[in-house]
């Protein structure tokens, strides 16, 4: 364990940790760092990521995903049986798929007036242009809230996740979305009282009449209580993070990497129903979250080394996508890929913590991909892309594209 070189924030693991992954897979399963704020355990094998993503008695959250002991309650990450399973119930009825795809016509629309927006110019940088834009409008679909504010979440999910590796980065934005939260809690909950209706009614035509934050707000969790303010501010910082940025990455992935490899290109564009064979190729080949951090209740052995109880684990997702025992040919990409196969993938996590979401991602990964391919016949790799800032994430901040 301790003779192996890895630093999951290195330089070169930045630029591209696939190679280190494959070494760590055959040479050192379980590896532990002491670089960082606290020692780290790796592990890379689909099997073990899998095995600890599935044991809730074994593995916990309350510490959070990050390399800190984050201590701030709230969000589905940091809860633990039964308190995640109830506000999971809570939360189900807002990210069915019939509920998501209310969101559908929104998203296609701006996917369509992006395009119109830089089309005649011949050139565009994606990640700011488009695939930035089209999960912030979900985002604000699923939230019930005002596009005016789409900026502020921006800033806001950016300095949150590079707070998952350097807390510092997090305290204003977390003041921020609490404050920004409490008040819209606020304002439906005096809404909801001004029109005299019971608990559990959305106050229509008062502030908002749909949403993730109305439901939060105006409907009282198992136990007849209402969730703390602060817990739904919480909640929706997590979900700013995991959704919008993580389908950005998405977005800018599954291009990069089809401009990269032309001849998946034209085998898409020969079959446009090969798209969500795509999608989650993409996930599978390029996961957007790298890995998070578990912390064990007890003492643990893993491939004959002992790691302590409340220790924090990295479970690294993008390691177990590439695990040659699960996916054949795991380092090619390949759109084609079938569907039961390339859904093995644990970049939405697995079991009981799997990603709520997920639908949400992949629609907007689908609508993106479908429209850009639709509306420009042929476009190329304009320059060298850049990687996203956050450690743990994996994504393009940069692609810019020209057509004729």
């Amino acid at each position: 364990m301790d003779h192996f070189n890895y630093d999951p924030v290195g330089p070169e693991i930045l630029e591209d940790p696939i190679p280190s992954y494959s070494n760590l897979r055959e040479q050192c399963p379980v590896h532990q760092h002491q670089g960082l704020e606290n020692p780290v355990y790796s592990f890379s094998r689909y099997a073990d990521v899998q095995s600890v993503l599935v044991d809730q008695d074994t593995w916990s959250n309350r510490f959070g995903p990050g390399v800190s002991y984050d201590k701030n309650v709230g969000d589905l990450q940091r809860y633990d049986p039964p308190d995640h399973q109830i506000r999971r119930r809570f939360l189900r009825s807002e990210f069915l798929p019939r509920t998501i795809a209310r969101s559908e016509p929104a998203i296609q629309m701006l996917a369509d007036e992006l395009i119109d927006n830089f089309y005649d110019q011949g050139r565009v940088e994606l990640h700011d242009n488009y695939a930035l834009p089209l999960p912030v409008k979900a985002f604000t679909e699923l939230m019930g809230i005002s596009d005016e504010d789409s900026g502020d979440f921006k800033t806001w999910a950016d300095e949150l996740t590079l707070g998952m590796t350097y807390p510092d980065r997090s305290k204003q934005a977390r003041k921020a979305v609490v404050a920004y939260t409490t008040e819209q809690v606020r304002n439906r909950r005096e809404a909801m009282a001004e029109a005299n209706l019971p608990v559990g009614k959305d106050p229509v035509g008062t502030v908002v009449s749909e949403g993730l934050i109305s439901h939060l707000s105006c409907h009282p969790l198992d136990n007849g209580e209402f969730m703390p303010d602060e817990e739904v501010a919480s909640m929706i910082g997590q979900l700013l993070v995991a959704g919008h940025e993580t389908t950005t990455s998405l977005i800018t992935n599954a291009i990069w990497r089809l401009l990269l490899h032309p001849e998946q290109m034209n085998l898409l564009r020969e079959n446009m129903d090969l798209v969500p064979n795509a999608i989650e190729e993409s996930l599978r080949f390029d996961s957007p979250v790298l890995g998070i951090c578990k912390t064990n209740n007890l003492p643990v052995e893993y491939h004959q080394v002992e790691i302590p109880q409340d220790s924090k684990v990295m479970v690294l997702y993008a390691s177990a996508n590439r695990d040659g025992s699960v996916f054949s040919d795991p380092d090619v990409f390949r759109v084609d890929r079938p569907l039961l196969e390339s859904k093995r993938h644990l970049s939405f996590g697995w079991g009981a913590h799997f990603c709520l979401g997920a639908h949400l991602a992949r629609l907007v990964g689908r609508l993106a991909l479908e429209t850009l391919l639709n509306r420009i016949s042929d476009f190329r790799l304009d320059e060298p892309t850049e990687r996203v800032l956050p450690p743990f994430l994996w994504g393009r901040k940069q692609v810019t594209i020209t057509w004729d």
